[in-house]
């Protein structure tokens, strides 16, 4: 069951972290949005739409709440009238229409040799799971949770900061993949800050990131934004060597 106040979500999410750390040996952490960052669509939006499920539910939360645990408490209740059967079918069907940018997959692997990697969705997390499946994309840790009879705590701008900050404070080198205001605190308390350009261009989220002192952005656009160091997920590593980042 999903907590019911963010104090509780706050606690398990960090019990969750300590369990996993004997797994995680490397000196640095990969955290990765989902949505948007690792491919170009909103998974949850075709989750919801498949489900006839009234987005305007979800939508009406967040203006009410902002992107706080409230607002995606609300967003996992509404999931939550699915059956956990429903749940599953809608989140498979949706993960088959997931492309990953290209390059992810190689970003990913050649990432593992010096890094642990953890994918932090604030959207369905089971959808991902079948995504990982699909591409037969291994040894990545996924956080989130959006259905209260499978999941046991909620991932939302919070606790992605709370994640970042709890493997800063272990003497993790942190890097962050995002792409909207959901990821300002993961991206702004991270070591370096990587932005994958959205459909909006960031405008959420570049308010919170002036003053990073390791930014980076990839780009499937034209447009990019100025003064901002560009990399590619296919030459990842090479790229953050360059830079003087590995």
């Amino acid at each position: 069951m999903i907590p019911i106040n963010q104090e509780s979500n706050e606690e398990i999410l960090r019990s969750i972290l300590e369990e996993k750390l004997e797994y995680l040996t490397k000196d640095v952490i990969i955290l990765m949005d989902a949505d948007r960052t690792l491919c170009n669509i909103d998974t949850s939006r075709i989750l919801t739409d498949m489900a006839k499920i009234d987005f305007s539910k979800i939508k009406k939360g967040f203006q009410k709440h902002g992107y706080t645990y409230n607002g995606f408490q609300n967003m996992a209740l509404t999931y939550s009238q699915l059956s956990v059967e429903e749940y599953l079918k809608y989140s498979e069907e949706t993960a088959s229409q997931v492309n990953l940018y290209p390059g992810v997959i190689n970003c990913i692997n050649n990432a593992r040799d010096f890094a642990d990697i953890i994918i932090v969705t604030s959207g369905v997390k089971c959808i991902w799971d079948f995504v990982l499946k699909k591409t037969d994309i291994n040894e990545v840790f996924l956080i989130g949770g959006t259905h209260t009879k499978i999941d046991n705590y909620i991932i939302g701008r919070e606790e992605k900061g709370i994640i970042t900050d709890f493997f800063n404070d272990i003497g993790k080198v942190t890097i962050a993949f995002g792409d909207s205001d959901v990821d300002s605190l993961m991206l702004k308390n991270a070591n370096h800050a990587i932005i994958v350009l959205n459909h909006r261009n960031n405008a959420d989220l570049l308010p919170h990131l002036f003053y990073h002192p390791s930014l980076f952005q990839i780009t499937y656009k034209d447009y990019f934004h100025e003064n901002i160091r560009k990399i590619k997920y296919h030459s990842f590593c090479y790229d953050l060597k360059r830079h003087n980042v590995l």
